[in-house]
């Protein structure tokens, strides 16, 4: 899937444009989020088109999609995929994660979708260090928080 590779390479070439240095490393998934929170924020402020929405997610979907796979997955064979209904994300196995569908969650619904613990809890995942199937694992929702 070229065309995510250079989406990515886009989205680095954009975030210039706010004097941001996306450089391909975990380390700048700072940058990354502190974009996606601007983004949150105008949006919030003022609604932006769903095909604005859909194509900064893509953009910077990529982006995080390829910094996972320059950090290491890309070297245990992970690589961009589609899932069965056409969705593009990172894939290896029984393993499949969308960071494009994480950044639209960023940017619409806000900071408790931050993308570096995306990045942190996908790469952990990954590697076998994080067993969601593990019953001390849990996600809060509303119902039991």
């Amino acid at each position: 899937m070229k065309e995510m590779v250079k989406l990515a390479g886009l989205a680095a070439e954009a975030a210039k444009f706010w004097d941001l240095n996306l450089d391909f490393t975990a380390d700048s998934l700072e940058a990354l989020e502190k974009l996606a929170q601007m983004i949150y924020k105008t949006n919030m402020n003022q609604p932006l088109p769903e095909d604005t929405l859909a194509s900064v997610s893509d953009l910077y979907g990529a982006y995080l999609g390829e910094v996972l796979l320059r950090s290491g997955l890309g070297d245990l064979g992970f690589a961009w995929t589609e899932n069965g209904e056409g969705e593009a994300g990172i894939g290896h196995g029984d393993i499949w994660m969308a960071p494009v569908t994480k950044v639209y969650k960023r940017i619409t619904l806000g900071p408790e979708h931050d993308l570096m613990t995306f990045f942190e809890v996908m790469f952990g995942l990954a590697i076998g260090a994080i067993d969601l199937n593990d019953p001390r694992m849990h996600v809060l929702n509303q119902e039991t928080a």
